[in-house]
């Protein structure tokens, strides 16, 4: 990472963090931003080393959203529209999480929050959409994000997790440690596999479930991974993952 990045990526223990760092404009997303975030989810794709990522915001706020005043399209900020992103992501959200940030959150994998997090899409509210908050509709149930992006008044992270949005919350400063703890568990599980389980999830139609199951289920079987975890579970020791 440069002086001037906005968005910082640092990996450890097969764990790739990646911090939005604009913290005087509460992480809203200018051009460049938009441009480093994309940056960033390319970097851990193609990071051979880095098996989940964790995406957070430096300072008091994830993100307030789009700065209006250096307005740009956000699509490639967005793991699975804009970048290929196959691995998985825990998004760990504290403050505001507005409008783009809401969707980079939601497009994630696992979302922990802070018990001040604060959920809002008010695109409807300011005249302008880019469209992608319709997918919130994906994550929770259809009537209850429908009323969100309509109305445009956000939700408490109470609220949030009652509804779907988030898997968990926590205290402020145990943040961080729980999404390294969840990131660990993940990292510590066969890579294959992992991404296998992600794109199947992901994937809307069954019949295109079906599909792409019988291809990676092929290669899954001819995989080192798969070896190693049947070899594991038979001597009762750990499995040593590859990602092979």
């Amino acid at each position: 990472m440069t002086a001037n990045n906005l968005v910082s990526y640092e990996r450890a223990e097969h764990i790739a963090k990646i911090t939005l760092q604009r913290p005087e404009k509460l992480n809203a997303f200018n051009r460049k931003l938009v441009k480093d975030l994309h940056h960033a989810w390319v970097q851990f794709e193609q990071d051979d080393e880095a098996r989940v990522a964790i995406i957070t915001g430096e300072g008091k706020h994830f993100s307030a959203g789009l700065d209006i005043n250096d307005f740009t399209p956000v699509s490639p900020a967005i793991p699975g529209t804009g970048a290929e992103v196959t691995k998985p992501i825990i998004a760990a959200l504290n403050g505001y999480c507005i409008g783009i940030g809401l969707v980079v959150a939601f497009m994630s994998d696992i979302r922990i929050c802070t018990e001040d997090a604060q959920f809002i899409y008010p695109e409807a509210k300011i005249g302008y959409t880019g469209g992608v908050g319709s997918l919130l509709a994906n994550v929770i149930p259809q009537g209850i994000a429908l009323e969100m992006l309509l109305v445009g008044e956000g939700i408490s992270a109470k609220r949030a997790y009652e509804v779907g949005l988030v898997n968990h919350i926590v205290p402020k400063e145990q943040l961080m440690d729980e999404a390294l703890n969840m990131a660990r568990k993940i990292a510590n599980n066969a890579p294959l596999v992992v991404q296998a389980l992600k794109k199947f999830a992901r994937d809307t139609s069954l019949m295109e479930k079906a599909g792409i199951g019988n291809r990676i289920i092929g290669q899954l079987t001819e995989s080192k991974d798969r070896s190693e975890g049947f070899a594991a579970f038979s001597e009762k020791r750990s499995p040593h993952f590859t990602g092979k």
